[in-house]
């Protein structure tokens, strides 16, 4: 760049408004701190990386144990799965394994050697529906050898998955020409696999690898049980995402007798793919730690460059390297190896050297856990004194749940800029809220203030800024005679954000800002105490009732579109909406999820922590980020709760007919209906 050219001007977030001529709104600062957090968080990595490789290098033998015990069980239960020890063959129930019919179309170059045939597994998907398994046996072979379950890869983009005939042909006739017995399933976690189905499974407290870990553990356990004279034990394989399935099956399920893993797609870096995301996963284990977890059963890396994808496949090198120390360790020196994509044969061969590991008797099985429901539903209280004995639990529970901090203190405050307008002023400050976050604060004064005055935390959407809402609506609520406060949402402000996979999403980590903010406000001498209030949007709609839920000194609050039900989000978006998503969980992003939060608790059941306070909850029938079904239902288990209190006036539920959108129909109505609480608080306290 010349030295007379001027850099180009901030434009951050990406869909924030580019700055005035004053430099307004400064978002340089926020920027640099994004790419400190995503610096610090790749140092924390690499932190826990060492830290994982000098246990697994130099941990005797019973202090590794147990921590492979520890480790295993948490990353199981953040899988939405448990770890059955010493469990007598849990997987009798596939007994029930039905013969369908021949295979020899499907494959017809196997005809002649090998005998193929599909099974029907009867309830043993993850939602105990049955799926199929391709079995390929050879037809005469001297001497019957170990059964390998074979784990198709994921599809183009991690969508969707490989046929059991294409990962036939591409290891299991290799398998099965060396006198295997080969299981090849078809998953159905594996054929819904996406960041979409993803987002459902986190909310619930499982993980789309994990739904796929457990069908394949299903699939291992009926192979056990199928044939005559079993072992007890069974190799897996697999390719990609296959592969890394695979490698997880290897350290949690003590059925496995040694893994092939080619190419496995790699986990637990600073950014993967959503579909590969466990909640809280990246505080337990790494994969150089799960290739470790699986000593001393043999194990085999096959390297293929070739095998590319939507996802980048971990370097086989570095994980043998890794669990090297771990396998010497273990007695098993040579039991962990790596071969390149030309001698998938010979890698095979090496694997059935060591078959009489499949002798073993297994020491555990992986099974699908019991998740909690929702612990606080509202539903469930017929009482106002049982609700308020339940709120105080919830209200202390729900911020550790969803990965927020206890203190809510904002570390800085800095004063940016001040700007005298013809209706107002104009303050904007930056709010330090960790190490490396900061939070974009604009507080909006009427002129000629001299007294403190009621206030509304405007809180934006998640594709807005500060200026965005000044400019469309803040100045109206300035007009009104009350003072604006716009605080900027983390969502917007970062494009690099550790989440889900830290066992939190940005929606709270958000609500963290929030908090901060908000206690800075309630100390400005402008801002009558007893009258704050939030109102939003989109995000900012659901931003403003969770900070009310947990913020017990706003007076009230009414969200825009932003509530419903989680469960809700799972029907199909029609065209009646207005758009063309597979189902609202495509509407919203990854962030929008906290990891498990519906073992504890919904948005209605949070929202009723809102309770005997005012509260407008606006929706819109066409909204096609919110369902109008799952908004009517969080309505009347919120109206439930102010009943049980005898504060139903205090509840109002008001719908229009619309998309998702703030039209100055429901603006007018939410400061009509603020106009009211705080005239109302303006008589008590005068």
């Amino acid at each position: 760049m010349p030295r007379s050219a001027k850099p180009a001007p901030v434009r951050f977030p990406n869909r924030g408004t580019p700055p005035d001529a004053t430099g307004y709104p400064h978002y340089a600062r926020l920027e640099l701190a994004n790419h400190q957090l995503r610096a610090a968080y790749e140092r924390l990595l690499k932190e826990r990386r060492k830290a994982r490789q000098t246990l697994a290098d130099s941990a005797p033998v019973p202090r590794w144990n147990a921590h492979k015990k520890e480790v295993t069980e948490r990353l199981a239960a953040a899988m939405g799965l448990r770890v059955v020890r010493n469990a007598p063959a849990p997987e009798r129930c596939f007994d029930r394994s039905t013969y369908v019919t021949d295979a020899q179309a499907s494959i017809p170059e196997a005809a002649v050697s090998l005998r193929l045939l599909w099974y029907r597994l009867s309830g043993a998907s993850w939602d105990q529906s049955e799926f199929e398994l391709l079995v390929l046996r050879p037809h005469h072979w001297p001497k019957p050898r170990p059964t390998v379950l074979l784990i198709p890869d994921a599809g183009i983009g991690l969508t969707g998955a490989q046929s059991p005939e294409a990962a036939a042909r591409e290891w299991g006739l290799k398998f099965a020409a060396q006198g295997f017995t080969v299981g090849i399933p078809r998953l159905p976690g594996l054929e819904r696999l996406s960041s979409t189905h993803n987002k459902k499974r986190i909310v619930e407290g499982a993980s789309a690898l994990g739904e796929v870990a457990f069908e394949a553990a299903q699939a291992l356990g009926a192979l056990l049980n199928m044939f005559d004279r079993p072992a007890p034990r069974a190799f897996v394989a697999g390719s990609g995402f296959g592969a890394l399935t695979a490698l997880f099956l290897g350290a949690l399920d003590g059925r496995v007798a040694g893994v092939l893993a080619e190419s496995p797609l790699a986990w637990g870096g600073a950014q993967e793919p959503q579909q590969l995301l466990i909640g809280g996963a990246h505080q337990l284990t790494d994969l150089p730690e799960i290739t470790a977890l699986c000593a001393p059963k043999p194990l085999v890396f096959v390297k293929n460059p070739a095998l590319r994808g939507a996802a980048e496949p971990a370097d086989v090198n570095t994980l043998a390297k890794s669990a090297a120390a771990r396998y010497r360790r273990s007695g098993a020196s040579n039991a962990c190896t790596v071969f390149p994509a030309a001698q998938a044969n010979e890698a095979i061969e090496w694997l059935g050297a060591r078959e009489k590991c499949a002798q073993l008797k297994p020491t555990d099985a992986v099974l699908r856990a019991e998740l909690p429901s929702r612990r606080f539903a509202t539903w469930r209280f017929t009482s106002d004194k049982a609700w308020r004995s339940a709120a105080v639990k919830l209200r202390r529970e729900y911020p550790g749940a969803i990965g927020i901090p206890e203190s809510a203190e904002p570390l800085h405050v800095l004063e940016i800029s001040r700007t005298e307008l013809p209706a107002y002023s104009r303050t904007e400050y930056h709010l330090q809220t960790g190490a490396h976050t900061w939070s974009n604060v604009v507080m909006l004064l009427p002129r000629g203030l001299t007294q403190p005055r009621p206030t509304v935390l405007h809180l934006p959407g998640s594709g807005s800024d500060v200026a965005k809402v000044e400019r469309e609506y803040a100045y109206e609520i300035v007009a009104q005679g009350w003072n604006a406060c716009v605080i900027d949402a983390r969502a917007a402000l970062y494009p690099f954000h550790p989440g889900i996979a830290e066992g939190r999403a940005i929606l709270p980590q958000g609500l963290h800002d929030l908090r901060c903010a908000t206690n800075w406000v309630f100390e400005q001498a402008c801002v009558d105490k007893a009258r704050v209030a939030t109102m939003g949007v989109s995000q900012g709609g659901t931003h403003s009732w969770m900070l009310t839920a947990v913020e017990p000194r706003i007076c009230a609050t009414a969200p825009v579109c932003g509530i419903c039900t989680y469960a809700s989000l799972d029907n199909y978006v029609t065209e009646w909406y207005g758009g063309s998503y597979g189902s609202f969980f495509d509407s919203h992003s990854i962030y929008y999820f906290p990891p498990a939060l519906l073992t504890l608790a919904e948005q209605q059941d949070v929202c009723a922590l809102i309770a005997p306070r005012p509260f407008l909850f606006i929706g819109a029938t066409h909204d096609n980020c919110f369902p109008v079904d799952g908004m009517r239902e969080a309505a009347r288990d919120i109206r439930h709760v102010y009943k049980l209190l005898n504060a139903e006036k205090n509840f109002v539920y008001y719908e229009f007919d619309g998309p998702h959108s703030m039209p100055e129909h429901t603006r007018k109505a939410a400061y009509a209906f603020f106009k009211k609480v705080f005239t109302q608080i303006g008589r008590k306290t005068n």
